[in-house]
């Protein structure tokens, strides 16, 4: 059985086929001639792959594009596609924690704003513990670790600390994840403006690009892509691997069983927005790492993005399936886009256009798969 769905298997019943549909078939009951049929099946199941094969001819396209435009094809070369991967890294970290919330039946639309709050927290921590005014105005940092390690913290904490009056809302008032999270999203970009007076927060130390941002492993690994990649890795093998993966995509199939089954999903619930607001904090980190510095007027389409990507890697919409290797290749997709556009010289206006028209056709591939699962 695949991560993608979530199939209590009885006693008597057979195993799945599709990991999209969830469909029953007793191979050995089989006649002759149906394990093609249940090939073709599976891969017209298999998103993910489909996903791989479209960003391969995204690629290509571009490539042709660009050689077309510059006489060689700039988009497929290595540097270029290092960077697509590196301005994946923090919409990669965001799918991650939003795989599991969509998984369960839920949404975070507040998760770029609180990466605003919690990228400012952070910076202001940064440069209040690096020194003096005058010292950090010199570029000179005597308590160069103990900033970088609170900033860090501090990022962390805001962001789960945004999670927790998400998940507490949800839970003891009973209101939607969708209002919620909405009005939190205005709450955190506001406090971010009041604290920053719509500007970004200055003097925040180079040595945090110089040591992660900008840090290449290997000669060629972007550390925050790795770092983006390891977090991937973690959350596929605790959804497919654990009970809080299981209790996830339980609560999304179906609520009152998950409750008639024993599952604390007020609980659970909870801990998930948590996990979402932790990941938000890694992916602020991230964000300050990248250019040392703050940006309060980015990050409008994040929680749009990284919408996308989940829905496009294969993880339902209506919850009780989701799929972490999808969510990655998806996050890729409305980055490799932008890059692209950016390439062959169109207006910048044009990439939320982008955006919302892959949103829409997420949303629509899905129904299409739950209509072919019914």
């Amino acid at each position: 059985m695949s991560e993608e769905t979530l199939t209590e298997t009885p006693p008597m019943a057979e195993p799945p086929t599709s990991a999209d549909t969830g469909a029953f078939a007793r191979p050995e009951d089989a006649p002759e001639g149906a394990s093609g049929n249940r090939l073709m099946r599976s891969l017209r199941g298999a998103t993910s792959i489909w996903l791989a094969l479209f960003i391969v001819a995204l690629a290509i396209g571009f490539g042709i594009a660009s050689a077309l435009e510059y006489g060689s094809p700039v988009y497929l070369k290595v540097d270029n596609l290092l960077s697509i991967g590196l301005n994946a890294a923090q919409i990669m970290v965001l799918a991650m924690g939003m795989t599991y919330l969509i998984g369960a039946g839920h949404l975070d639309l507040s998760v770029g704003q609180s990466l605003i709050l919690a990228s400012v927290l952070a910076a202001k921590v940064m440069v209040a513990v690096g020194g003096t005014p005058e010292q950090v105005a010199a570029d000179q940092y005597p308590n160069l670790g103990l900033a970088i390690t609170l900033g860090v913290l501090t990022a962390i904490l805001a962001g789960a600390g945004i999670g927790l009056l998400n998940g507490l809302i949800v839970t003891r008032l009973r209101l939607s994840s969708f209002i919620v999270t909405l009005g939190t999203s205005g709450l955190a970009y506001g406090i971010a403006l009041v604290l920053t007076s719509a500007a970004n927060v200055a003097f925040i130390p180079d040595q945090i690009q110089q040591g992660f941002g900008g840090l290449k492993l290997f000669g060629f690994m972007p550390a925050p892509l790795a770092l983006a990649l390891v977090i991937a890795a973690i959350m596929w093998w605790f959804l497919r691997r654990t009970r809080f993966g299981l209790r996830t995509l339980a609560i999304g199939s179906s609520k009152e069983a998950s409750i008639r089954a024993g599952v604390d999903v007020n609980r659970h619930t909870l801990r998930l927005f948590v996990l979402m607001g932790v990941l938000v904090g890694i992916a602020a980190v991230i964000d300050i790492a990248r250019n040392a510095n703050t940006n309060v007027v980015g990050h409008q389409t994040d929680s749009l993005q990284a919408i996308a990507a989940v829905v496009l890697g294969g993880t339902s919409l209506f919850g009780g399936v989701a799929s972490v290797g999808g969510s990655v290749l998806g996050s890729l997709v409305p980055v490799m886009l932008q890059n692209g556009l950016v390439i062959l010289q169109v207006e910048p206006f044009y990439q939320f256009a982008v955006v919302g028209i892959i949103l829409i056709l997420a949303v629509y591939f899905d129904q299409r798969r739950r209509e072919r699962a019914t």
